[in-house]
């Protein structure tokens, strides 16, 4: 029995290896999961970094699709965005719902972050498969600093979602006062 387990598992990891870009690799515990999330998860910065430098596909792609980028930005993780930058990730890469990483750093109010990859030409103004922008999701949750940073970066304040909703109609929606205020202020709300 362990030695089918184990020419499956060997099978299976070559078929995994054929789909990763040519020189990138990945670790791949098949129990778990790539052992860069792992990293990322366990804010372990010196074993991703170790990693990456032996060429470890910094793309690799877990079951929704998205990149140790995304987990370093939901979580705010600036040295790992900062880290991950440095090996020329996918910055406009999509989970399977649409959304990007600078989506995800703007639901969480990580501003940092958003600046980080904002700099690297990450798109401000995709709509993920809601069409909601990450300054509208920023409006939506109240966070002021994200929506701040995200206008003086140029995120569309115009731009709608799939229902005709604005970054503005999402503050309003959910009373964001806050957010109302400012974007009142800013000349762009009712």
């Amino acid at each position: 029995m362990r030695i089918i387990l184990n020419s499956v598992a060997t099978g299976l990891t070559f078929v995994l290896l054929a789909f990763l870009p040519l020189g990138a690799t990945a670790e791949i515990n098949l129990l778990s999961n790539d052992r860069l999330f792992e990293a990322v998860k366990a804010n372990d910065i010196n074993e991703a970094e170790d990693m990456l430098l032996r060429k470890h596909d910094v793309d690799v792609r877990d079951e929704n699709r998205r990149t140790v980028l995304f987990f370093a930005a939901i979580q705010g993780n600036e040295d790992f965005v900062e880290l991950l930058l440095r090996f020329n990730p996918k910055i406009g890469a999509l989970d399977k719902f649409g959304s990007s990483p600078i989506y995800y750093a703007a639901a969480a109010n990580h501003v940092g972050v958003i600046e980080m990859l904002a700099e690297k030409d990450g798109d401000l103004d995709q709509q993920n498969r809601q069409g909601l922008t990450p300054l509208m999701v920023a409006a939506s949750e109240g966070h002021l600093s994200a929506v701040q940073i995200l206008i003086e970066l140029k995120a569309d304040t115009a731009m709608t979602d799939f229902t005709g909703r604005t970054a503005y109609d999402w503050a309003v929606r959910n009373k964001r006062r806050v957010v109302i205020r400012y974007l009142k202020s800013a000349g762009l709300g009712s």
